[in-house]
């Protein structure tokens, strides 16, 4: 199939976010980035209400776990619990039209794909052209393994959700290799690593530091190439590179999409801007469900 065809048959595609066809598709197709990333079910079109049935599917077994007070039969309910939603989550996500939409692009475009289970009703949708990026994810998540099984035997009372979670978001090793990966630059890669390991919010910084250069000069959102990317800097020479090269290529394809690009872009620096309240709100959401 010409690319042309190609290029116009995604464009209409309405099983796939807009962002996923450009970001996560085209640019790995293109090879403007080594891998993509995308979370399921969230990133999907209908992601929320796919998120509200797998939860209406282990509610009834949450309540009882939550009324349970012998630690025997709580540690049964919990794996119990599990069960349900890994089932829930391939029934519901695994077998939609919109995940196997995802699939089938994939092999139409002759990209490799790799489905990470995270939490039971969480995984990670991975594409990359070459099979090395696949041995590099492969040992990625051997070591995200590793870690997350050391956070769970050294947990203690106290300890912060995220870094009981997401031990691997504080290992700087790790998150510089990943961030490669996915095609960051090292000085953002870099910048968030030292961030995450002193403590520091970077949501809230990447957030405040456009808040407070919007007050004096414009900010190029090509800077934001990827979403849920945080350059170091709002005005990061490498970052911005990486988007005008983006930008002018796709514009090379079709005018269409270079305005698409542009407008994806500018949606990204609106999502780093807001970061921080997207995670409040979430968190509010997610504490009135328990």
């Amino acid at each position: 199939m010409k690319r042309t065809q190609i290029l116009s048959e995604i464009l209409t595609e309405e099983k796939l976010l807009d962002r996923i066809k450009v970001e996560n598709f085209l640019l790995v197709t293109l090879k403007l980035r080594p891998c993509s990333r995308m979370n399921l079910p969230a990133e999907l079109p209908n992601g929320d209400s796919i998120g509200k049935k797998i939860d209406e599917k282990v509610f009834p077994k949450l309540r009882q776990l939550q009324g349970e007070t012998d630690p025997q039969k709580r540690l049964a309910a919990i794996a119990s619990l599990k069960r349900d939603m890994r089932r829930a989550f391939e029934t519901i996500v695994l077998s939609s039209e919109h995940y196997k939409a995802h699939l089938n692009w994939a092999k139409k475009l002759g990209l490799h794909s790799r489905l990470v289970a995270v939490r039971p009703t969480l995984s990670e949708f991975y594409l990359y052209n070459d099979r090395k990026i696949g041995n590099r994810l492969k040992r990625l998540m051997r070591e995200r393994e590793k870690l997350r099984a050391k956070a769970y035997r050294n947990a203690t009372p106290t300890m912060d959700r995220v870094r009981f979670a997401y031990p691997e978001e504080f290992e700087g090793s790790w998150l510089k290799e990943m961030g490669r990966v996915l095609g960051y630059p090292d000085c953002c890669v870099d910048a968030y690593a030292s961030d995450r390991k002193k403590g520091v919010n970077v949501e809230q910084r990447a957030s405040q530091q456009i808040e407070t250069m919007e007050r004096h000069a414009e900010i190029d959102p090509l800077t934001y190439f990827i979403s849920y990317f945080f350059p170091c800097t709002p005005n990061c020479n490498e970052a911005l590179s990486r988007g005008r090269e983006i930008h002018e290529r796709l514009r090379r394809d079709s005018s269409e999409l270079g305005n698409l690009y542009s407008s994806i872009a500018e949606e990204n620096m609106r999502t780093v801007r807001h970061q921080p309240e997207i995670i409040a709100e979430y968190r509010k959401r997610a504490n009135s469900h328990h």
